[in-house]
């Protein structure tokens, strides 16, 4: 539930204003996801106004669950501070700092006690029973907290959650059916219920489905027919939705993401921007029949639109030789990323899981576990992955 729910957490904290009290208070909980393990959905968020004139900021955060041991944290820049129990989990977005919970788990059954201190600031709260799947809110700075769905309290909120339409076919040869390629351009899986094509028809998701998400880094095509479409595209990588999105105007025409009333992303098109039947990646403004995947033109153009770049890279060569130095990358990234080293048949040789943040040089063992030829390294964070050719020589 943490990857549904946490990333518009994150987008709405950034955008929100708050008046200026003098402590950090805890303000929300949500000990007991349905859909994910609790160390994965598991989080705590602390308010962090600004101090008042006459008290000096402190330098640590303290926080403690009964009488467990307390953690302590450097104290936090921004409005919020989310604590959760891995850094890969951590919300991106201005003005919300994290911390790890690391091994303390959050009771999901009982009552619970907590407090925090930071210089003469105290907080000491007695936390209700929670419900599976919903959050506890802080009502206001009172001591009461209320239950909260936070799907329903965000779906329609004026946020970015980082969709874009990637690559539209409003004209392919009869009988293929029109499809429309999605891509989610953030570190966080983002519920499809809450968006619909604008004046198309209803939401995305409904009834039994409505828990379905698109993946981080992920491209998802809509079509009317997705029987149809697979047959046409020959292959079962690209993950179809069947959707009855309306037909789509071959010579001008428009198509939108809306969340309720809010515009996310909007396309257009007349003659000049494609000759039928070709379709066209409205990121790059060309021709283009790539569906469920973004190129690296057009990632680069998600990225310039404000979307997340996941990582970072750099080689110290491609072609490595048996007696010569070893091959190693340079990764930069504020999340997990696995390498993995395939032989010339795309076979998994060898693994690593590089820490989020950790922007350093790694060796790839390249020698012991190829034979002579070419091999692929393999990169990825999320549903993002690029592959790299590299070459093993005596």
């Amino acid at each position: 539930m943490f990857k549904k729910f946490l990333g518009w957490v994150a987008l709405l904290l950034a955008q929100c204003g708050t008046p200026a009290y003098a402590c950090p208070l805890f303000v929300e909980f949500f000990p007991d996801p349905i859909d994910v393990p609790d160390v994965e959905g598991e989080y705590v968020e602390i308010r962090l106004d600004e101090l008042s004139a006459e008290m000096s900021k402190p330098d640590t955060l303290w926080v403690q669950f009964e009488s467990k041991t307390p953690l302590a944290f450097a104290y936090p820049v921004g409005e919020r501070l989310v604590l959760v129990h891995d850094s890969v989990q951590c919300p991106v977005a201005a003005d919300v700092s994290c911390g790890l919970l690391k091994n303390l788990s959050l009771p999901n059954s009982r009552e619970s006690v907590w407090k925090l201190w930071a210089g003469e600031c105290r907080d000491s709260i007695n936390l209700p029973r929670p419900k599976a799947g919903k959050a506890l809110k802080r009502v206001k700075e009172s001591d009461r907290w209320e239950v909260a769905e936070l799907l329903e309290e965000t779906e329609n909120q004026p946020v970015n959650p980082r969709l874009y339409i990637s690559e539209v076919h409003h004209c392919p040869l009869e009988p293929e059916p029109e499809w429309v390629e999605i891509y989610n351009g953030s570190d966080r899986a983002i519920p499809m219920q809450p968006f619909s094509f604008c004046n198309r028809g209803k939401n995305w998701m409904s009834g039994k489905r409505t828990q379905d998400s698109i993946g981080p880094f992920e491209a998802i095509v809509f079509t009317r027919d997705t029987l149809l479409l697979r047959e046409f595209l020959g292959f079962r990588d690209v993950r179809l939705v069947q959707h009855p999105m309306g037909y789509l105007n071959n010579t001008a025409g428009s198509i939108a993401i809306c969340m309720g009333d809010s515009v996310i992303d909007s396309v257009s098109w007349d003659k000049s921007t494609v000759a039928c039947p070709s379709g066209f990646s409205p990121l790059t403004g060309r021709a283009e029949n790539t569906p469920g995947f973004l190129g690296g033109g057009n990632r680069a153009s998600v990225r310039k639109k404000g979307a997340i770049e996941p990582v970072l890279y750099k080689l110290s060569s491609r072609v490595v030789r048996r007696n010569g130095n070893p091959l190693r990358i340079y990764v930069e990234s504020e999340y997990a990323v696995q390498l993995r080293l395939l032989d010339s048949a795309g076979h998994e040789q060898w693994k690593k899981m590089v820490p989020a943040s950790s922007n350093a040089w790694w060796t790839v063992p390249v020698v012991p576990k190829l034979r002579l030829g070419v091999a692929f390294l393999s990169i990825s964070a999320g549903d993002y992955e690029t592959r790299i050719g590299i070459l093993l020589r005596p």
